[in-house]
Formats: C-alpha cells, sequence, structure tokens
C-alpha cells in the first residue's frame, strides 16, 4: 500500500483539550491524502502514550481520521517532531502544533504553493492570532506577538505552519534539538543556505489563540529569550542579549504610552505586562550566563 504523500507531524505535551480541537480542524481539510502522527512528549509517562492522548487517538480513528499516536520519552518538541518524521513515509512532512487550529484549505493551499514553486523548501503561511478573552495579557499578544511568515522575503517560518520535502529533512538533518526554542528559525535559514525557498501561501492559513495567563506569557517569554540565547555567538553574549531585551522593552513601552486609542485602564494593563516581561527577560538573561540551562 502506498504511504500518504503527506504526513503532518503533531507534537503534544499535556495539552488533551487543545489537542481535541486541532484534530477536528485536520478532519476537515479539503485535501485528503494526509496521514497524522500525534507526538506525545509527556516524559513522566513510564511507556506509551499517555492515557488521555491515546484515548483521544482512538476516538478520532474510529471516525476514519487517519491518525497515530507515539510516544517521544526526550523532553522537547523538536526531539518529538524529529521522532515524527522517522515514523512517517510520506514524500512531504507538514508541522502545525497543539493548540492550533487549521482552516479547512490549509493543507490544500500549502500542497498546491509546493507544486506550483520552481524550488521550495519550505512552505508556510500566516498564524492568525486570536484573543482568547479581552485580559491585558491577551491584547498584548495580539498586539505584539510575530507568528509565522509575512512574505517570501522574511528569513524564517515556524512549525507552527510549516511543510517540507522529506529530502530536504534529510539533507540537512532537520531540526537541531539541542535547542529548546527557535529551531525552526535556525532550519529556516540552513534551508535557504542551501539554496532552497521559504515560500508564502496566503491560504495557508491558522488560527492560534493568545494566551490569557501573564505567568504562561512569561514562559513564552523564557523560552523563547533561551533560544536567542541559544542562537547568539558567545562573544559578549550576555551584553547583546540585554541590549536587545531592554531596546524592545522600552520601545514597546514608549509606544503604548503614546498610543492615542488606548484607554487609561487598557494602557494601565499593557504597561504592567510589558514591565513584567522585560523584567522575567532580563532575570533570565542573568540566569543563562550564570550557567542555566535554556527552558523547553
Amino acid at each position: 500500500m502506498e504511504p500518504p504523500r503527506v504526513s503532518i507531524i503533531v507534537p503534544t505535551y499535556r495539552m488533551e483539550m487543545q489537542l481535541s480541537k486541532c484534530l477536528a480542524c485536520l478532519s476537515k481539510q479539503t485535501y485528503r491524502d494526509f496521514q497524522i502522527i500525534v507526538v506525545d512528549n509527556n516524559v513522566s509517562t513510564d511507556e506509551g502514550l499517555s492515557v488521555d492522548v491515546e484515548a483521544l487517538i482512538s476516538e478520532f480513528a474510529y471516525t476514519g481520521l487517519p491518525v497515530v499516536g507515539m510516544a517521544c520519552r526526550q523532553a522537547g518538541s523538536y526531539h518529538s517532531r524529529k521522532a515524527g518524521v522517522k515514523h512517517s513515509h510520506s514524500e512531504l512532512i507538514a508541522f502545525t502544533d497543539a493548540d492550533c487550529k487549521p482552516l479547512p484549505c490549509w493543507l490544500e493551499s500549502a500542497v498546491a504553493a509546493w507544486d506550483a514553486h520552481p524550488k521550495p523548501g519550505v512552505v508556510s503561511g500566516p498564524v492568525m492570532l486570536y484573543a482568547a478573552d479581552q485580559g491585558p495579557v491577551a491584547l498584548y499578544e495580539i498586539r505584539h506577538s510575530y507568528l509565522g511568515m509575512v512574505n517570501s522575503s522574511e528569513n524564517a517560518c515556524i512549525t507552527a505552519n510549516w511543510l517540507m520535502s522529506r529530502k530536504i529533512h534529510d539533507e540537512l538533518n532537520g531540526f537541531n534539538t539541542s535547542l529548546k526554542s527557535g529551531a525552526d528559525v535556525e532550519l529556516s535559514r540552513r534551508i535557504k543556505a542551501a539554496g532552497y525557498d521559504l515560500v508564502y501561501a496566503s491560504g495557508m492559513i491558522v488560527n492560534h489563540p493568545t494566551r490569557t495567563s501573564l505567568d504562561d506569557l512569561l514562559n513564552k517569554h523564557r523560552r523563547t529569550l533561551g533560544g536567542a540565547w541559544s542562537r547568539t555567538p558567545k562573544l559578549m553574549r550576555t551584553l547583546r542579549v540585554l541590549r536587545h531585551v531592554i531596546r524592545r522593552g522600552w520601545t514597546r513601552y514608549r509606544a503604548m504610552l503614546q498610543d492615542p486609542d488606548g484607554s487609561p485602564e487598557l494602557t494601565a494593563g499593557l504597561l504592567k505586562v510589558q514591565r513584567a516581561i522585560t523584567v522575567a527577560e532580563i532575570r533570565e538573561t542573568v540566569r543563562l550566563a550564570c550557567g542555566g540551562e535554556p527552558q523547553r
């Protein structure tokens, strides 16, 4: 039996509610020559899939969705993605995240863009944030979080919305699993350096909710700062990262203060979020400079 043309790899870590919504969206894809591989990265489980993930996969498989599950005991989403690729046999590999909601045309648009381009390396498209509530954390993310390619001149794609070939993945040895964050950016740049193109497909759309908890947002910023730390040259790394953190924080802080459309209550809430982020990023930089490991 011929393998499907596309394998969709979905890593998950204790996100069963979000994963259920993601699989429901994938069940509505207009392009049907695919399989889904859910990679459970719940490392607290001794062996096999966690009970909840296994039950969820069985539920969707019973409806006819071509979905299977596997466990990955090496902590980190990039370990999970590489494990999913090894478990698959398709020509093309797509990645999205458990908390994403791909639109029905997502995969069809991705494959069409791949087939139409002379030398594709990665096809990616918009990751559309929507506010999970109207609190300051969600509204901060709507204003300042960057997700996905803006156009084909950008130098990186993100794995929330990604299609590539197995051939290119294997040729470049896939993601750098030593990075806890930002390995998609790093691989994007290696793909470009190898002479392939990053292709923008406007119809390849994934929706993604904002965070609503300040702790969740701070954890995200600590994680992404760890990725930036790992990619920064070691010479004067601490000063380079601190300069970036302080400059970006001040730029956003000033923009909020000068926003003529912001209500006093909203502005105060956004400023509080920005202060917390800047303080958390400075502390994380100091922790890393003292020998700490980047967070997953």
